[in-house]
């Protein structure tokens, strides 16, 4: 048999079985937030109406952490060597637990992350660091320490921006199936059958959590638990996509530039970061905290546009897609100071759509 097609297999055989495990923890934890009370609290950036159970996120955690003890005695998967980046993915999760609960300010939170972040990237040879951006703007080699910190502010930029799109019914979730589809099989033509079968107890997590996300007699949010949770995996993935950028089979088979693999990476979560930095200038103008909670999201704009919630999860996950498959398409015509730049200006064009619709919607 085809060694290809063994490993297409493999993939379906962990896709069922995670569907099965997610299932079951996912009633289980609705049945002990319905025990507990774990509903979320009302705030100015959700979209949901009534009772919602929360906290959903940690199931997640569980999930990979069951699969990787399971998986770990395979010949071609190694989750032994990436049990730092499992544990600290875990803390990470308890830590958005607590969140989800208790009032802990983004300054603490954020710094309780920075120390899991930077202890994982200290202490760990196999998590990688962005030392050598490859040509990228003309930059190459940046050195340890200032690669430290750097991966560690893309870390931080990441999860924040993940965490902003939990807002309404569907968002994540879909858009995390989107993006772990896309690194399936990045880590697929890698030969990183680890991470690749990390994306698929990711996708059949999300496709099981869609089923409660939508429900209206057991609806669950995933909260801070999942949304940082997705957000460090994200990050992990996009962090070790441009760090490979030289050795990675995925630039030989695409004859992609190393130089403008950053480009590429970032094209991959355009909308959710476009979202970020726009609402945190928005505020800044408003002279409040670029951190605090409103409804003023790409997401709020077109339900204000009378868009539905799945609507709004397709349509912005889709020009997500659109957004990256055309700097995907492009870059061997162009080094890394064009293909930014046709980037920035694809993005300030979306910027000037969206705010036609905010302005529709308020008229």
């Amino acid at each position: 048999m085809n060694i290809e097609f063994t490993y297409i297999f493999y993939y379906l055989g962990v896709f069922i079985l995670t569907l099965f495990l997610s299932r079951f923890i996912f009633s289980r934890y609705v049945g002990f937030a319905k025990r507990f009370n774990l509903v979320k609290a009302q705030s100015a950036r959700a979209s949901h109406k009534g009772q919602v159970f929360t906290g959903g996120g940690v199931v997640y955690a569980a999930v990979i952490m069951v699969a990787a003890l399971v998986l770990d005695d395979l010949d071609f998967t190694y989750f032994s060597k990436l049990s730092p980046v499992l544990a600290t993915s875990i803390l990470v999760s308890v830590l958005g637990f607590y969140d989800d609960f208790t009032d802990i300010s983004a300054f603490q939170k954020y710094i309780i992350l920075s120390f899991l972040i930077l202890m994982l990237l200290y202490s760990n040879s196999n998590v990688p660091i962005i030392d050598n951006l490859h040509g990228f703007l003309g930059i190459y080699s940046i050195g340890f320490i200032p690669g430290l910190i750097f991966t560690s502010f893309v870390y931080l930029s990441i999860m924040n921006a993940i965490n902003l799109t939990d807002g309404i019914d569907g968002y994540l979730a879909i858009f995390s199936i989107y993006f772990f589809i896309s690194f399936l099989r990045i880590h697929d033509i890698n030969t990183s059958y680890t991470l690749a079968s990390v994306s698929v107890i990711l996708i059949a997590s999300c496709i099981i959590f869609i089923r409660y996300n939508f429900s209206k007699g057991k609806k669950l949010f995933i909260g801070d638990a999942g949304s940082l949770f997705i957000g460090f995996w994200m990050a992990t993935f996009l962090i070790t996509h441009i760090t490979w950028a030289t050795t990675s089979n995925v630039v030989e088979v695409f004859s992609i530039k190393p130089e403008n693999m950053p480009v590429i990476a970032i094209s991959m979560i355009s909308v959710p970061v476009m979202d970020t930095l726009r609402v945190m200038f928005v505020r800044i103008m408003r002279k409040t905290s670029p951190f605090s909670a409103d409804n003023n999201h790409l997401h709020h704009i077109l339900l204000n546009n009378g868009f539905s919630h799945l609507r709004t999860s397709l349509t912005l996950t889709f020009i997500n897609g659109v957004i990256c498959i055309g700097i995907f398409l492009i870059e061997p015509n162009f080094n890394s100071f064009e293909l930014t730049s046709i980037y920035i200006l694809i993005n300030i064009f979306w910027l000037i759509f969206f705010e036609y619709f905010n302005m529709r919607a308020k008229n």
